[in-house]
């Protein structure tokens, strides 16, 4: 078989397996499952060109998070314009919570001939790989949130939404000012329309040039955290143009 013949052999024998262990698949080759509190997923990648002597690799990114905090990061970045998430949104868009572990490249067994084999192995493997993540999590930290704690020099972000899940805005704040936060090239173009909207924006020393300045999401994240420390309602307008110095205090 051609490669393009394998592969589409391949999508149609993973259809089948995952849609057996109940777990969804995308055309983007996207295999997820939601199981409270949980979301799984996982991108998959064959390197057809690596296949030699039965053995092919094979590219993971693979997610664990706690399903609630695509809703929490989305509230923060968009807080009047609410989103029904879907699994599929959950799984692949730009409005989830990025969670995925570092990239694994993994050897599985490959015969052209029985390519549903090479499927249920690659399912096998995820689940196994979540499971004992799982596992050791509670074993070591009792539970996801502790241990995105426990790793906010890796990622801040994370990190601090777990402080919030569990109502630590000081840690939340904490985090979302680590040097490692991401988010400081994730850049808003945002249009002042209004004076408060200006002053606002020049309180954050924002250089205005055509009713126009740039706000990033690290400084949403952080001042999130910040207006829930001091008991403000988090509008929009605090979020695209950020706090005024008395509500910092």
């Amino acid at each position: 078989m051609t490669t393009k013949e394998i592969d589409k052999s391949q999508y149609q024998a993973m259809k089948i397996a995952a849609k057996a262990r109940k777990i969804k698949l995308s055309a983007e080759q996207d295999l997820y499952k939601k199981v409270d509190p949980y979301f799984f997923s996982a991108f998959y990648f064959i390197e057809y060109h690596t296949i030699r002597d039965g053995k092919v690799d094979v590219t993971l990114d693979i997610t664990v998070k706690y399903h609630r905090f695509d809703e929490l990061q989305y509230s923060i970045i968009h807080p009047d314009s609410p989103l029904r998430f879907t699994d599929k949104i959950r799984a692949n868009s730009g409005a989830l919570c990025h969670a995925a572990f570092p990239r694994l490249h993994q050897v599985f067994d490959f015969d052209e001939e029985n390519i549903p084999q090479l499927c249920e192995d690659i399912l096998d493997f995820l689940e196994k790989y979540c499971r004992d993540f799982l596992e050791m999590v509670e074993k070591e930290y009792g539970d996801l949130a502790n241990y995105y704690i426990a790793h906010k020099e890796i990622n801040p972000r994370l990190a601090g939404l777990a402080c919030l899940d569990k109502g630590d805005y000081e840690g939340a704040a904490e985090c979302f000012s680590h040097p490692a936060m991401d988010g400081a090239t994730s850049i808003w173009s945002v249009t002042v329309y209004t004076d408060e909207q200006r002053h606002r924006a020049e309180a954050n020393g924002k250089n205005i040039f055509n009713d126009r300045f740039h706000r990033s999401r690290q400084e949403q994240f952080y001042d999130y955290a910040i207006a829930l420390q001091n008991g403000l309602e988090w509008t929009s307008d605090r979020a695209m143009y950020g706090l005024l110095p008395e509500e910092r205090n």
